[in-house]
């Protein structure tokens, strides 16, 4: 790495970029030759090389008050033809990667040249987003989806309650932290943010919200009558007994419920659950889309509210029974925690994000 200039330290007035000349300096050897001096007096009396002085004087007459002529550049290693194939290549294969296009294109040059090429049309090699997998006919259905409720204005989506589950690992949610150094202390061991190594303990929880409020959130438990030991329809359903009957009783007629077609919410005892209690559902909910679903992205700033308000977490490797314990209540506190302005933004984000799907007609969002 070059020698860095000392911070704060004053600069010469009289320095310049690279070995040109200054335009005072050729003015004074322009001077000098028509005051009658010779290449070499002119030479010796400003102490530059006499191949300087020549070349100098040669092109004097093409410059504008002295100033540098425009140079024609590195001479380029790739012809029109080659190009033109890079950029048809890239835009049929967009995940190759450098080495792949190269090969494919019969290409000599090096990699960033080929960079070079790329960059001057705007195109840039970007991590590509991940999203859920979606086919045309998963497409076609968000896109239905969309059409069907693009006429509902923020306030009418406010009156549905977003509901879903998340699990939450011990340790995850770091907002990602920034340091202020030179590029020599990039490992230095203050300048690294650490993570925590090796599985660690996990809890599934529920939430939900609407307009007026929020849900607690739940810890849910796990089916042990079930196959798999897993969380079956029947956790779901102690989830709704403690949490959505009583909270959707106190709301005013219209309010609908919202849940996504995982397998335990689409279960026939569900169903007929809802149907018993007389609660309304979002219907048709389309197939794979998290992005339509608002309350996913308040699972991330619970993780990260959870760290900040209880940083020991991040430190305690414990799996005893207590420190579930210990982590069940900091979730429960982060939640309440959450401000009101996060569940207002993010339901009054749909009439955006119906938009966002009709343009990607069905496919993926930025949500």
């Amino acid at each position: 790495m070059p020698p860095q200039r000392t911070p704060l330290r004053s600069t010469s007035g009289n320095s310049r970029k690279g070995p040109e000349l200054t335009p005072y300096q050729r003015g004074q050897i322009s001077g000098a030759k028509t005051a009658g001096s010779t290449p070499t007096e002119i030479s010796r009396e400003y102490e530059l090389p006499y191949s300087t002085i020549t070349s100098t004087l040669k092109v004097q007459d093409q410059r504008t008050e002295g100033a540098s002529l425009p140079r024609p550049g590195r001479h380029v290693c790739y012809t029109p033809s080659e190009e033109r194939k890079v950029l048809r290549h890239v835009r049929a294969n967009p995940r190759q990667t450098y080495a792949e296009l190269i090969e494919a294109c019969g290409l000599s040059c090096h990699k960033n040249t080929v960079k070079a090429i790329l960059r001057k049309h705007g195109i840039q090699n970007w991590i590509a987003k991940r999203r859920p997998y979606l086919t045309p006919a998963h497409a076609a259905q968000r896109l239905a989806w969309a059409l069907k409720f693009k006429g509902r204005n923020a306030e009418e989506w406010g009156m549905i309650m977003w509901s879903d589950e998340c699990s939450v690992e011990k340790g995850t949610g770091q907002r990602r932290e920034w340091s202020f150094r030179t590029p020599s202390q990039k490992w230095h061991p203050e300048m690294v943010q650490t993570y925590s190594a090796g599985k660690t303990m996990k809890i599934m929880v529920w939430g939900g919200f609407w307009d007026t409020g929020r849900s607690n959130l739940y810890i849910m438990d796990r089916d042990f009558e079930s196959k798999k030991h897993g969380y079956s329809a029947n956790s779901y359903i102690e989830v709704l007994d403690a949490e959505v009957e009583p909270q959707h009783t106190n709301l005013e007629p219209g309010y609908e419920f919202m849940q996504d077609n995982a397998s335990i919410h689409t279960a026939y005892k569900v169903r007929d659950w809802f149907a018993d209690h007389g609660i309304t559902q979002l219907m048709n909910w389309p197939p794979y889309s998290p992005d339509l679903n608002p309350i996913e992205h308040v699972w991330h700033e619970l993780k990260c509210m959870v760290n900040e308000m209880f940083p020991e977490l991040l430190t305690d490797k414990s799996k005893s029974e207590h420190a579930r314990q210990r982590l069940e209540s900091c979730l429960q506190a982060a939640w309440d925690c959450l401000p009101q302005s996060l569940f207002d933004n993010l339901y009054q984000s749909m009439p955006d994000r119906i938009e966002a799907v009709i343009q990607a007609k069905g496919w993926h969002t930025k949500y």
